[in-house]
């Protein structure tokens, strides 16, 4: 239990549920299932639910409709990637064994980083169009902030 990093497995566990649902579960699995079985697929997750649900929202605003919706094709899976990032650095994380103490973590920095530039650029969209969205995701990104100076923070306390 004393090798066992107490300050890094929280990180660790809230950037692996938040971007495994986000990302992979929301995204991926849902458009799959939908091309998979279209007929039992839960449609809001779904290639065609996704477009519906952010095109319209996008469509809130003249800038969001001019600049973001007509690109859906290209950004959608753009944020998909993006937001498997997160997971993926995290997953790495655990694997190279950065929950222990004394561990460097450069996989987790890079987890949180990936989170914090997601979430900006998803803001970014958000922010433009006037969607909902942009609320949850300055809480986010306000967490993402505070993940990587905290990382660092530890990493600083590992090198004394």
């Amino acid at each position: 239990m004393k090798k066992l990093s107490l300050y890094i497995i929280p990180v660790q566990i809230f950037l692996a549920a938040y971007w495994l649902k986000n990302g992979f579960l929301d995204k991926i699995v849902g458009i799959f299932l939908g091309i998979i079985h279209p007929e039992t697929a839960y449609y809001g997750l779904t290639w065609n639910g996704w477009h519906d649900r952010i095109v319209d929202s996008w469509d809130n605003s003249r800038i969001g409709h001019l600049f973001f919706s007509p690109f859906f094709d290209i950004l959608f899976p753009t944020v998909i990637v993006l937001q498997c990032l997160p997971f993926l650095f995290i997953f790495m994380s655990i694997i190279k064994k950065e929950f222990l103490t004394n561990k460097h973590r450069p996989w987790l920095i890079k987890s949180a980083i990936s989170s914090f530039v997601v979430t900006a650029a998803m803001i970014f969209s958000e922010t433009l169009s006037n969607t909902r969205d942009a609320e949850y995701l300055l809480h986010l990104f306000s967490i993402s902030m505070i993940l990587i100076i905290y990382v660092h923070f530890v990493e600083k306390l590992i090198e004394k």
